[in-house]
């Protein structure tokens, strides 16, 4: 029974990893590079490498992810090292392989806001089935280790728009500032619901000696969000995920204490039970 579900586990995993990747690269050939929007991270660095000197942006984004890959299996896990590896060898393929399809919409406003769309959903996946694109992601899984109580959207959001400061300061286009600090808002919006959801109505206090520990395992493997107090945490997520919350603390804590609350709760407000 276990081998049977952790197969099925593996299977959603690599199912969503595929249709995130499928749906970063189209987001990136069909809105964002057309217009030069930058997305942030590493592939908003190869925006504005192509748009100063035409190197292509799958090849740029494989070489730039390859040191920060390295440095992140020693503190996220082999885990991450193969689905990030997968991650960005595809998207990097198919972003090269279909660089040569016409945009979807030659309006910046447009593109700015449906490419955010695009490329938020497929991020949320990623990040949900334990994969990161490289760059900012896995500076914002890292992050998301030590200071489990930020939402990875805010992480990333944070990274992205110093790279879009710096790429706008290069390209001289103030415009394209605005129009890629749209953009970045919808992503970030788009990936804490895809992770996150929009509602969530369960809250599961933890007593535990281990509160660092465990809430790092939380945040890094499952989509939910962590307050540390001085004898636990409390941790919010969906009650489907409740279980696999249990399971977590268990791994890192076997001597743990979960007790799980029934609420309604909204990612949009602060980390408390209304």
């Amino acid at each position: 029974m276990t081998g049977r579900f952790s197969q099925r586990q593996l299977a959603g995993e690599v199912a969503m990893l595929l249709v995130g990747c499928v749906l970063y690269a189209l987001s990136v050939v069909l809105f964002i590079d057309p217009i030069h929007v930058i997305p942030g991270s590493v592939t908003g660095i190869a925006v504005v490498v192509k748009a100063l000197f035409g190197t292509p942006i799958g090849v740029l984004n494989l070489i730039i992810n390859v040191p920060l890959l390295l440095v992140a299996v020693f503190y996220l896990g082999k885990k991450l090292l193969v689905y990030t590896g997968i991650t960005i060898l595809l998207t990097s393929l198919l972003m090269d392989w279909w660089a040569v399809l016409p945009p979807f919409t030659e309006d910046m406003l447009l593109a700015s806001v449906f490419g955010g769309v695009v490329m938020g959903i497929g991020l949320g996946l990623i990040l949900k089935a334990g994969g990161t694109t490289g760059g900012t992601t896995v500076v914002g899984r890292l992050v998301v280790r030590k200071l489990p109580n930020l939402p990875i959207g805010t992480i990333l959001m944070i990274g992205d728009f110093i790279i879009i400061s710096a790429g706008t300061l290069l390209l001289r286009d103030w415009d394209l500032f605005l129009y890629s600090t749209i953009d970045l808002y919808v992503c970030v919006v788009a990936i804490d619901k895809v992770m996150y959801g929009f509602d969530v109505k369960s809250a599961m206090a933890i007593h535990t000696s281990q509160a660092a520990a465990v809430a790092g395992r939380l945040q890094a493997e499952i989509p939910c969000r962590v307050v540390r107090f001085q004898d636990g945490l409390v941790c919010y997520c969906k009650k489907s995920n409740v279980s696999k919350v249990q399971r977590a603390v268990q791994v890192e804590d076997p001597e743990a204490v979960c007790g799980s609350v029934n609420m309604d709760y909204s990612f949009g407000g602060v980390d408390r039970p209304e």
